[in-house]
């Protein structure tokens, strides 16, 4: 019988393992048939002008109706009663919505009524068929057949429609990819350059300088011309699982990467403690790709497995570059999309800074403890591949449970549907990267150079991180969200060699700690300007340390190189010290469904947590392909 529903306000003809669409009886088109073309598709739909037919996988439509009295806006009262009636019990050929309703009132195309027409037609000569003699039958069918005439075309649509959506679907049987698997892909085209604070020189204290000053300089950076690639295949074998390959490519990196990336905002430290020379901050989204070259060198990037036990708990295994947010349920913000091309500019916009201490292989879980609340936990080795020991010599190994790791845990609570909190906690390893100093805690991805390493020296640091994060959606055009996250850093007792009196002393010094903060909030007007646009506005300061106590004996005594001091706190050495803020507006322009274009600004204050630093402004115009 012909099924009628109402879908994105268009009336929907839905056909039934017993439905007759166009045509006699011997070319009915039943359910199982068409299901049995497409194997993994859960709707197939084609258009016939205003019309559409869909062959639903999971539609639950009304059964026929037997008596009118069955369809619950229609009364006896009604006008059109008694021809309803007649339908309905004497050739059983109208159905209702699923709700119930007839919905009368609604406005009819000649489409709708050419199937309701046909329906009606089917049933009748089936039922002359059966009874060749019941000349009150042969009335009705000659005053169908004459209808049937003045909607020719419509029928004859019709039926073409259903021929052509045979033919497509298995065109497309033919020819996909996998019946499993489907292709997702991104393309970031990006035009960005640094608009003020390059090209300059920036003297500060230094204890290897015979005048005491070192002068830094932030070379000139020019316009580049980025790009980045991800190829994402995702597979389901139930239906309720996923499996993750992605892979990436990408021609500039993060700031101060080895093989390029923007430089500017020079470490104030530099003279002090050597290291990392200019700031990591304001890194865009566009600049993860992992650790490939930054040649458009083709490399896996992701690989994960997510699955549920239950009903209440999600699972993700992570086996390379597995995140945090890769399984915690990304509530706090409104265009986080894991470092994509639709969201903010930078890394530091889209999430907290508790969630970005490693990236690796590990293990994590979401469990719904009710509709509203959800506890997370989940554990990521960065080195889980390299059996070797992690020390000063090879910090870049430790296998899964030996070398740098990461274990996180949060609680979110999201008591409506426009409201939504978290509370967070993270504890770190990291090993040590040289003689004076450990991995980068941020993985000099985001953060100051003192927040990376803030205890030098120290061979090896743990991390205890607390953070708090909340969305308000407070209508369908605006959204607020913020976050804020401490960590204190403790380094144990070692030794490091220290040159003084012209040689190498091997100096003991103490465990030491520091203290991190990184904070931001963010304005969210999504359909500004035209429905799919997005407006951003990010106002924060990326991870930068407050507190980094010195180990004894390098306070005071003359045990630090060349027999200087370095006071109580690495913080007070820093010139100027100042909160490095970092403000960045985007506008997201739909051109399509598929391409974005998005203009926006970086703005950073006291780079590398001085102000003797000129600020530093990125201009970027990032255009955005989604296949």
């Amino acid at each position: 019988m012909l099924q009628m529903y109402r879908f994105r306000g268009k009336v929907i003809v839905g056909i039934s393992a017993v439905v007759l669409l166009c045509g006699g009886a011997d070319t009915a088109v039943a359910r199982e048939e068409v299901i049995r073309e497409v194997p993994s598709t859960s709707s197939v739909q084609f258009h016939v002008d205003e019309l559409v037919v869909l062959f639903p996988e999971e539609a639950d439509p009304m059964s026929q109706v037997n008596s009118v009295s069955q369809l619950r806006d229609v009364f006896p009262g009604d006008w059109a009663y008694e021809a309803l009636r007649t339908l309905v019990e004497r050739y059983g050929c109208i159905a209702g919505y699923p709700n119930g309703t007839f919905q009368g009132n609604r406005a009819l195309s000649r489409y709708e009524f050419a199937a309701g027409l046909n329906a009606c037609l089917q049933q009748i000569e089936r039922i002359f068929a059966e009874n060749p003699g019941d000349l009150g039958h042969q009335d009705d069918v000659n005053t169908l057949q004459r209808l049937v005439q003045d909607f020719e075309t419509e029928l004859a649509t019709l039926g073409t429609g259903v021929d052509n959506l045979e033919d497509r679907t298995a065109s497309l049987e033919a020819n996909q990819f996998s019946t499993t698997t489907k292709l997702q892909g991104e393309v970031i085209i990006a035009v960005t350059d640094v608009l003020a604070g390059d090209g300059t020189q920036v003297t500060f204290p230094s204890v290897f300088s015979p005048t005491g000053t070192i002068t830094r300089e932030s070379p000139e950076q020019n316009t580049v011309f980025a790009n980045r690639v991800r190829l994402n295949f995702l597979t389901s074998f139930t239906g309720e699982d996923e499996l993750k390959i992605g892979l990436a490519s990408g021609n500039f990196p993060h700031p101060d990467r080895g093989d390029g990336g923007f430089q500017y905002g020079p470490n104030p430290l530099f003279g002090f403690f050597g290291g990392r020379e200019f700031s990591p901050e304001g890194q865009q989204t566009f600049n993860d790709i992992a650790s490939l070259p930054a040649n458009n060198t083709v490399g896996l990037t992701s690989l994960s497995y997510e699955f549920s036990l239950g009903e209440k708990l999600r699972t993700v295994i992570m086996a390379a570059g597995g995140e945090h947010h890769d399984y915690i349920p990304t509530t706090f913000s409104l265009w986080d999309d894991d470092n994509g091309g639709t969201g903010s500019l930078s890394v530091f916009g889209q999430r907290s800074g508790i969630y970005n201490f490693e990236s690796g292989a590990g293990l994590g879980f979401t469990y719904h403890l009710s509709d509203a609340i959800s506890l997370s936990a989940g554990y990521i080795a960065t080195y889980a591949n390299e059996p070797s020991s992690a020390r000063s010599t090879n910090p870049l190994a430790g296998g899964l449970f030996g070398g740098r790791y990461s274990a996180l845990a949060q609680l979110t609570v999201k008591p409506s549907d426009t409201f939504s909190f978290g509370l967070t906690y993270n504890h770190s390893y990291h090993p040590a990267r040289g003689p004076f100093s450990s991995t980068p805690i941020f993985l000099a991805d985001q953060g100051t150079a003192l927040s990376n390493s803030p205890i030098i020296p120290a061979q090896e640091v743990s991390v205890d991180s607390y953070g708090v994060g909340a969305l308000w959606q407070v209508s369908p055009q605006f959204a607020i969200n913020g976050w804020f996250a401490y960590s204190r850093v403790n380094s144990n007792p070692d030794s490091a060699s220290i040159f003084q009196g012209g040689s190498f002393v091997d100096v003991e010094y103490e465990g030491s700690s520091a203290d991190i903060l990184t904070y931001g909030i963010a304005l969210a007007f999504p359909d500004l300007g035209g429905e799919g646009n997005l407006g951003g506005l990010v106002i924060g300061a990326s991870p930068y340390a407050t507190r980094a106590e010195v180990p004894t004996p390098f306070q005071t005594g003359g045990n630090w190189f060349l027999g200087s001091d370095l006071g109580e706190d690495s913080t007070d050495l820093i010139p100027d010290n100042a909160i490095p803020w970092h403000i960045e507006g985007f506008y997201r322009y739909k051109l399509t469904d598929h391409i974005y274009l998005t203009p926006g600004v970086i703005w950073l204050t006291a780079p590398n947590q001085s102000a003797r630093n000129p600020d530093v402004v990125i201009g970027t115009l990032r255009a955005t392909f989604l296949f």
